[in-house]
């Protein structure tokens, strides 16, 4: 197994979901698992899984934790493939969206990719016959559903030149998208993984992006290569209230840790080797 491929869902949209899953059933690269992580285990959703049984290699199902951090750390645990593509179940991939992850992966690296926001009168037409025959993805046609004018429109092209020139000119360093990101699983075990007493997904996101910095694993963009489109939908948050994130988020950006305390090897104070800890 090359890829493994972790979608997070925060919502019970099964029409959503049956669009991303029809993304992937159309990949260029086919050699992946699916692990479907914080979904709710309705019936609905089990006969849409059920319809896709012999599309992949393997779909495997982890029910919502306390927070989405402590479902993120389980599927690294369960995750077969030395190398992770992240994304959600709002976000449908291009079919060319594995193959560049497949092949623009570098040790010391994460890949940050990009996700196209398609508006609420576009999405809601969206038919899989749309994303069976990549249509959806084409300018010409989105522009024709009403997709007003925009530079960010560019993120479409299909010109791998053309990409390659507009990521090298982006602004800014390549940050942890949980829409559109992937890594070496063994980089994310070095840092213990995400820090489950952070409860806002948004800081859970930018501590492990400034651990993983924090341990010499930097980001290369490719938003304009790895391309899916986000049905523009509100995440599920907690309320602001409950966020104790700002205080751990200032030290380690001060003290410059990379391991917590609180991830998937619990009650482990010091950074060791993943190697070890695997094996007792």
């Amino acid at each position: 197994m090359e890829l493994s491929v972790i979608i997070s869902s925060s919502n019970q949209d099964v029409n959503c979901l049956n669009r991303t899953l029809t993304g992937y059933a159309n990949q260029k690269f086919s050699d992946f698992e699916l692990i479907l992580a914080g979904l709710p285990p309705n019936q609905a959703v089990k006969d849409l899984l059920k319809s896709f049984n012999r599309v992949f290699h393997s779909i495997k199902i982890l029910e919502p934790a306390t927070n989405m951090a402590a479902v993120l750390n389980e599927a690294i645990q369960q995750s077969e493939a030395d190398y992770l593509v992240f994304t959600k179940s709002n976000c449908i991939p291009r079919n060319d969206f594995l193959e560049i992850h497949h092949q623009r992966k570098e040790e010391t690296f994460f890949l940050s990719g990009g996700h196209f926001r398609l508006p609420p009168s576009i999405y809601q037409d969206l038919q899989l016959d749309h994303i069976n025959q990549q249509t959806c993805f084409e300018l010409r046609w989105l522009k024709r559903q009403g997709l007003k004018f925009s530079l960010k429109n560019q993120q479409l092209s299909k010109n791998k030149i053309k990409s390659n020139i507009i990521n090298a000119l982006l602004p800014g360093k390549a940050v942890w998208n949980p829409h559109n990101v992937s890594c070496w699983k063994k980089d994310l075990l070095d840092i213990n993984g995400f820090d489950e007493q952070i409860t806002m997904q948004a800081d859970q996101v930018k501590d492990l992006s400034q651990r993983l910095q924090n341990n010499d694993i930097k980001g290369i963009k490719v938003h304009f290569n790895a391309i899916c489109l986000h049905l523009n939908q509100q995440d599920i948050q907690k309320p602001a209230g409950l966020n104790s994130a700002q205080p751990a988020l200032k030290t380690i950006r001060t003290g410059k840790p990379a391991w917590t305390n609180y991830g998937i090897y619990k009650g482990q104070p010091v950074r060791v080797p993943y190697t070890e800890l695997d094996q007792g």
